[in-house]
């Protein structure tokens, strides 16, 4: 049931067509001045070029004859056939490899005003071996096969095969061969007998040795939401009648949810230039199928030996618009030229654009990057052309490019380290100049192809135009470099560092103790004050054992004589217990110690302010201590001023500004700059300071009018720049304890394997900074002041990849700089921590905190440890006095006898009847 009701709206399409094309066949009326309607009106090879031109009633044929290096009159002419009048010429095609000595076109077309008739015509040039000037009405023969059974095709298109001996004639209802060597033969029939789907419609063919791929519509009925989808064929040719045979096919799906994929095509069956196809086959058998309705290029490839399969590789999408694959053709070498139009979905001109892909080489696709693009910053399009392109054709070495008014422009190969460029004679075709490469940029074999940027790390001064030197390691060498250049072209200069945080203690008396009982390994114990504090302790510790030593163990009068000696020196040194205890000197030594590195570290900690004028505080652990805490604020610039403040302000807002601008790594020179100055609405030109290329960098300085301005340098000049050096410089002013402190920064703008970009906005935003110094001495106050730069930058603006190189068109460099100011400003304030009668006071209160602690110690020793310690020894003796008076009297027994070994007269003492052994008694 379905398929009877296809053939059935199949049928009923039909019908309406018939009924519309017997409508318009006897109205058919072109535009006669559009060169993009109903084909491709240009056509070239080896030994010449064809335009046919239908702008008048009798259309004309412009042939150019190679070589294509000049335009001499002698190898132009223009011819016309007089039986052709009312006459409307679809399309021209040669053959790629057609024998020199056999100069043809052939041409299809239809007859117009009322007339009927479809034919396809042969020129044949008869004029081979005459070297006078050409004349082309008597030079050229014409022979035309007209096609009366069939009315108006709105899509009919021509095929030659490589060495043009016959064309193939393409339409929805037929298709014929027409052999140049038999003229009066036109071999045709029905299309149905040769397309799979009836409803096919051709838009575009091209035909190798024995293969070829054509490209068009077919139907999918009346109740499909796409009425027309695109469709590419694969044909071989028979052998024996070389008649065409479809042996492969390969239906475009767009993805779902995209925009191509809610086209319909409803009107695809009537001819718009907006469906238009192109198809062109290489020497490899790669295959380029341009559709712009849908904005792709599909790549395919073909077994040359068994051409029976279409394989696809990838395809080329161009974003959402139109135009993409306009018109291609194949050069040598694998290499491709695109047309790429930009239009909109309402199918509205914006850009046209030749694109040159090295697609034997790289891989194809939607990211890939043309080996180059014109019109481009170099490769202007000259004034005497249309910017909307609508064909090129190959030769295939040269490249022609037909506009929309019909002008051409032959692109001739050019040898390696020369790019072409293109001088607007006026005259046409225009035919392409060969010039050197420029420095930065390199070609490595001949082409049509502009030549390309220097990768990163190489350079270019000019001397080398096929390869690029490698740059030292240690220099700055961009895309494109020209030249080394040193990294300290790029130094970014930065006057301001963060204010510092105030310590943690902020109190005098806290940092005192800390570092007065700090004691670290490293350097740190050589400035400890507990370290000696605790090496004279040592020594008060030796004294007393050897003090205690001349008691206990040397009997000598000497000896004990200056042990009296140093107790009495102790006891007046002794400041703790008042002479009481001559350790109590001794231990007053160690206190006075203490005291003196508190006096040294007071005296030097007070010099530690302001941090400006301070050094590294040797004296103490931490080198970075400082005799200054620190506040920050950011305040609105709206709140009115202090008087104090007020004069700061006045110097910052009155400070002149240079600006400074480095254009790193490039060749431009001075006579390429221009300079404006935005002055409330109106942009006026000012002049620089200074300006010199040196060692390959462009150095600017421009005073400005006023610190809140707009500068805009203009560079007319198309070499490249590697990077961006922006900088402001104010003089330093100093008016009593006011300093407005000297500006001087530099900001650099560098992107590895990029260059600058062409349009490069900066806007730089100034800040007030105004630190406030307390004085140590008065109330009075020191105040210095600065601005500080933020630039606001888009980088993925500022700078070019080598892609984005390519495509671009803008000649002209512009450096936008905006320097306005921010509406607040930051206050920073230092006060010191301790001021001289704090620092005295509090070592006063340090010295009387360490004797009244130490006397402390003293007096629980009184009156606590020396109690008991006396106590104990009393009970000892008492209990060992008992022991004695309980052993029995040996007197009797003993009278009589010696003593003993271990008994001498000397150890035993008398005391009346009692012998005591001092050999256990306890020494205190």
């Amino acid at each position: 049931m379905y398929k009877f009701t296809n053939e059935v709206s199949y049928i009923i399409l039909c019908f309406l067509n018939f009924l519309f094309i017997r409508y318009i066949t006897g109205n058919f009326a072109p535009n006669r001045a559009d060169y993009n309607a109903y084909g491709v009106k240009i056509a070239m090879n080896e030994d010449f070029l064809v335009l046919a031109e239908n702008k008048n009633d009798l259309p004309r044929f412009f042939i150019q004859f190679a070589p294509y290096n000049n335009t001499q009159l002698s190898l132009q002419c223009s011819t016309q056939y007089l039986q052709m009048t009312d006459a409307f010429i679809y399309t021209v095609v040669v053959g790629k490899k057609q024998n020199k000595d056999r100069i043809h076109f052939y041409f299809a077309g239809e007859l117009t005003n009322n007339k009927s008739g479809i034919f396809v015509g042969i020129a044949i040039y008869n004029n081979i071996n005459s070297n006078s000037s050409l004349l082309c009405n008597t030079s050229f023969t014409y022979y035309l096969q007209y096609i009366y059974n069939y009315q108006h095709q709105e899509y009919y298109i021509l095929g030659v095969e490589p060495n043009g001996y016959f064309t193939y004639g393409f339409s929805n209802e037929f298709i014929f061969i027409f052999d140049s060597r038999n003229t009066s033969v036109l071999e045709l029939w029905n299309g149905n007998l040769t397309w799979p789907n009836p409803t096919f419609i051709p838009h575009a063919i091209d035909i190798s040795e024995n293969f070829g791929v054509i490209s068009g519509f077919i139907y999918n009925g009346i109740n499909s939401t796409v009425k027309y989808s695109p469709m590419i064929y694969l044909i071989n040719f028979n052998s024996s009648n070389k008649h065409p045979i479809v042996v492969n096919q390969y239906k475009p799906i767009a993805n779902p949810a995209t925009w191509q994929d809610l086209l319909t095509n409803t009107d695809a069956n009537l001819y718009s230039a907006k469906y238009d196809m192109s198809v062109s086959i290489n020497e490899y058998g790669d295959v380029l199928v341009g559709m712009q309705f849908i904005n792709r290029v599909f790549l395919f490839h073909v077994n040359k030996t068994n051409p029976t399969e279409l394989y696809f590789i990838s395809r080329h999408t161009n974003g959402r618009t139109l135009g993409n694959g306009k018109n291609i053709a194949w050069l040598e070498n694998g290499i491709a030229a695109l047309i790429v139009n930009l239009y909109t979905l309402d199918y509205e001109w914006l850009s046209s654009q030749i694109h040159i892909y090295d697609i034997q080489t790289n891989v194809y696709n939607s990211n890939s990057t043309p080996l180059s693009v014109f019109p481009n910053n170099h490769q202007k399009l000259p004034h005497s052309l249309d910017p909307i392109f609508i064909n090129i054709v190959s030769s295939p070495s040269s490249l022609a490019l037909l506009d929309n008014k019909g002008h051409i422009v032959i692109f001739l190969p050019t040898l390696a380290g020369y790019y072409l460029s293109i001088k607007d004679t006026e005259t046409m075709p225009l035919i392409t100049t060969s010039q050197i490469c420029m420095p930065g940029t390199y070609k490595s074999r001949s082409g049509i192809h502009d030549c390309t940027l220097c990768p990163s790390g190489t350079k270019n001064p000019g001397n080398f135009t096929t390869f690029c030197v490698p740059c030292s390691s240690n220099s700055f060498c961009p895309l494109a470099s020209v030249n080394e250049v040193p990294q300290s072209a790029l130094q970014t200069i930065t006057q301001v560092v963060p204010y510092p945080k105030s310590p943690e203690s902020v109190t005098f008396d806290e940092i005192l103790i800390r570092n007065m009982f700090n004691i670290e390994a490293g350097r740190c114990i050589g400035s400890s004050p507990l370290f000696w504090t605790l090496i004279v302790g040592g020594l008060a510790l030796i004294v007393i054992l050897i003090m205690g030593f001349l008691k206990f163990f040397t009997k000598s009068l000497r000896w004990q004589r200056l042990r009296i000696l140093v107790k009495y020196i102790f006891r007046h040194t002794d400041i703790i217990g008042e002479g009481e205890l001559w350790v109590g000197g001794l231990v007053s030594l160690c206190i006075i110690v203490l005291i003196c590195f508190a006096c040294i570290f007071s005296t030097s900690f007070i010099k530690q302010y302001p941090i400006e004028t301070s050094s590294n505080a040797y004296f103490d652990c931490d080198l970075s201590i400082r005799n200054a805490k620190f506040e920050t604020s950011v305040q609105s610039l709206a709140i009115p001023f202090t008087d104090a403040d007020q004069k700061m302000f006045d110097l910052l807002n009155n400070q002149e500004f240079l600006l400074n601008i480095d254009f790193v790594n490039t060749l431009i020179k001075c006579d390429s700059i221009s300079i404006d100055a935005l002055f409330g609405i109106t942009w006026s030109t000012i002049r620089w300071l200074n300006c010199d290329n040196i060692n390959y960098i462009l150095s600017l300085s421009i005073p400005l009018p006023y610190q809140h301005i707009s500068v805009q340098v203009n560079i007319e000049d198309i070499k490249t720049i590697g990077a961006l050096r922006i900088g402001l410089y104010g003089r330093e002013v100093k008016n009593g304890s006011y300093s407005l402190k000297e500006l001087n920064f530099y900001k650099s703008f560098f992107k590895n394997e990029f260059i600058l970009a062409r349009h490069l906005p900066i806007t730089l935003s100034l800040t007030k900074v105004i630190n406030e110094t307390l004085s140590i001495k008065s109330s009075e106050s020191n105040f210095s002041g600065i601005y500080v730069p933020t630039f606001t930058v888009d980088y993925n603006s500022l700078f070019f990849s080598n892609d984005q190189f390519i495509r671009s068109t803008r000649t002209l460099t512009t450096l936008n700089v905006v320097i306005s100011e921010t509406p607040y400003y930051v206050k920073n304030l230092q006060q010191p921590i301790a001021k001289r009668s704090e620092i005295i006071f509090q070592n006063l209160l340090f010295t009387t905190v360490c004797l009244e602690l130490f006397g402390l110690i003293f007096l629980l020793y009184k009156l606590l440890i020396k109690p008991l310690c006396s106590f104990i020894l009393k009970k000892n003796l008492t209990l060992t006095k008992t022991n004695i008076n309980k052993k029995p009297n040996n007197d009797y027994t003993n009278k009589n006898k010696k003593p003993s070994n271990n008994y001498t007269n000397k150890n035993i003492k008398s005391t009346g009847n009692i012998y005591i052994d001092m050999s256990y008694t306890a020494y205190f």
